[in-house]
């Protein structure tokens, strides 16, 4: 276990410790404290549902103490697809989520999927108990940011809580419509997302750099029909490390109309970033010799664009992990309710 254990926490050191500990400077009206919604339905998968309130205030927090406050819970959230009866969703904690609904989470929160490995290892134990293993394997105080890494994540997820269909009566499908619908503490809120059809990329190339020969860039060959449609975004991942979004040059999110009609293309793929990462100009966006690059090509209908679109251009490359003024679509709430029809391509620079 502790093999695993100080794997992911090597991960976790520039990930969580980065993100549990911030200063949050957050533009709310004093007094209000409206729902948040962070929501979304993949192609091929139930949804999954967070909700929790804003923070009424400014300063800085610990995140895994103050979601146990913000989070709600008891919140009754139904989902309709194509107009057809409504389906009740069950409250789940993380180690309750299966598999892909866990992938996505980890995904949307730029934490390595191998962190999931560990998970198993702490479900139907206290959080008492789960810290005690952690400080069982790493008992040195030369071991002490490995053991709080870990110890700081294992906090934070048990506060989370989720809303998932349970009976596998929702699933995502592309050109379907859902509706969400929430009553939580006095509020009936709702909004409707589409997944649309999948305009997929056609593969993955790539080319040695001319000034560097231990760096590749990687090309994306895409085929754009006149009728082209699609809102994109994508994220990258090198080797077994988290999906990021490249966000400058507007490299991860691209509107339906930039590429119409230009027939078959070859673009660059930019490379994500974590926050504070270095990256000499002249190497950016470069894959180095040895990656396996594996491409998260989401297909996303305009409400979704625009919503990633503020995001964006506020500063922060996921939703809720910065302060930011977003363009959602919850009524009587804020956040966002998505549709993703997602592909993954990988290449290995040889």
């Amino acid at each position: 276990m502790k093999k695993l254990l100080f794997a992911i926490s090597s991960l976790l050191i520039s990930t969580i410790i980065f993100s549990c500990e911030k200063e949050i400077i957050l533009d709310i009206i004093p007094g209000e404290n409206d729902p948040v919604v962070e929501a979304w339905i993949y192609d091929n998968s139930g949804p999954l549902v967070m909700l929790s309130r804003q923070f009424d205030g400014y300063g800085t927090f610990n995140q895994a103490d103050l979601t146990d406050s913000l989070v709600i819970k008891n919140a009754t959230i139904k989902v309709r697809a194509n107009g057809g009866p409504m389906t009740q969703l069950v409250e789940q904690d993380i180690f309750e989520l299966p598999q892909d609904l866990l992938d996505q989470f980890l995904d949307a929160n730029r934490i390595p999927r191998d962190f999931g490995q560990v998970l198993p290892l702490f479900a139907n134990l206290t959080l008492e108990q789960q810290i005690a293993i952690v400080a069982q394997n790493f008992p040195s105080e030369e071991e002490k940011e490995e053991r709080e890494a870990v110890i700081a994540f294992i906090q934070y997820v048990n506060k989370l809580n989720f809303y998932i269909d349970t009976t596998n009566t929702i699933i995502g499908s592309g050109g379907s419509s859902y509706e969400l619908e929430i009553d939580t503490e006095g509020k009936i809120l709702s909004a409707v997302t589409t997944i649309p059809i999948k305009q997929d990329i056609n593969f993955l190339t790539y080319e040695i750099d001319p000034d560097n020969d231990t760096l590749a860039q990687v090309k994306v060959n895409l085929t754009v029909p006149n009728n082209f449609d699609a809102f994109v975004l994508l994220a990258t991942r090198r080797n077994d490390n988290a999906f990021i979004i490249p966000d400058y040059f507007g490299g991860g999110l691209s509107d339906n109309g930039i590429y119409a009609g230009s027939g078959t293309i070859t673009l660059p793929l930019l490379r994500g970033y974590t926050d504070g990462e270095n990256t000499d100009l002249s190497e950016l966006g470069l894959y180095a010799l040895g990656d396996e690059v594996t491409l998260k090509w989401q297909n996303i209908d305009e409400v979704t664009y625009n919503f990633w679109f503020s995001v964006f251009n506020d500063g922060g490359d996921t939703p809720f992990s910065a302060a930011t003024l977003i363009q959602g679509n919850i009524t009587n709430g804020f956040g966002i309710w998505a549709g993703y029809n997602t592909s993954y391509t990988t290449i290995i620079i040889e």
